[in-house]
């Protein structure tokens, strides 16, 4: 599914199992664009599956991007789900989020999306996916 948004901003989200989505956006994450993020997280969340977003294709990070990134953490933690972060170690997204701090907050990981979905999917008792 695609969501086209102002300055060519999109969120493709696709659900790969019943319990897992990956919302992928595209363009620059900013104030704008900011809650349309956060209502496409909600919606999956509210259907009581994981999400895994992956940023690899964001451009931009700005503050209002960063207040969505921990609101959708802090959703997913009060439904009892999990969010895992991917695709964060590349130009402005990793500049962000390391300068920020907000790397050791929220629930980034070096797997890949695919890796994320299948550890969502079926978690070991010790792995943290």
């Amino acid at each position: 599914m695609i969501s086209p948004a102002p300055g060519g901003f999109e969120v493709r989200a696709h659900v790969p199992m019943p319990s897992v989505a990956v919302l992928r956006p595209e363009g620059e994450l900013d104030m704008v664009t900011a809650p349309e993020l956060v209502v496409r997280v909600e919606f999956h969340l509210d259907q009581q599956r994981h999400v895994v977003l992956d940023l690899r294709d964001v451009d931009l990070l700005t503050s209002n991007a960063l207040q969505a990134l921990l609101v959708v953490h802090n959703a997913a933690q009060r439904r009892g789900l999990r969010l895992r972060i991917t695709g964060t170690d590349h130009g402005a997204v990793a500049r962000v989020l390391g300068q920020t701090g907000l790397d050791a907050v929220l629930p980034i990981t070096a797997l890949s999306t695919e890796e994320a979905v299948a550890a969502l999917a079926h978690p070991r008792p010790d792995a943290r996916g």
